[in-house]
């Protein structure tokens, strides 16, 4: 298996901005919102891991 960093940055990137949403979130007394936060970084995950690494 041959690692891309375009990938890893994308996924990091991706977690990264989850958790900041989720941080901002809560800290505005917004928490109600977090389980649809969830629910759209666990879709995310599972579209991207449908579609796979990309090919060049």
């Amino acid at each position: 298996m041959k690692v891309d960093l375009q990938d890893i940055a994308l996924r990091t990137l991706i977690l990264v901005a989850g958790g900041l949403a989720a941080l901002v979130l809560a800290l505005k007394g917004q928490g109600q919102a977090l389980p649809a936060l969830a629910v759209g970084g666990t879709l995310g995950a599972f579209m991207m891991a449908r579609f796979g690494p990309t090919e060049h």
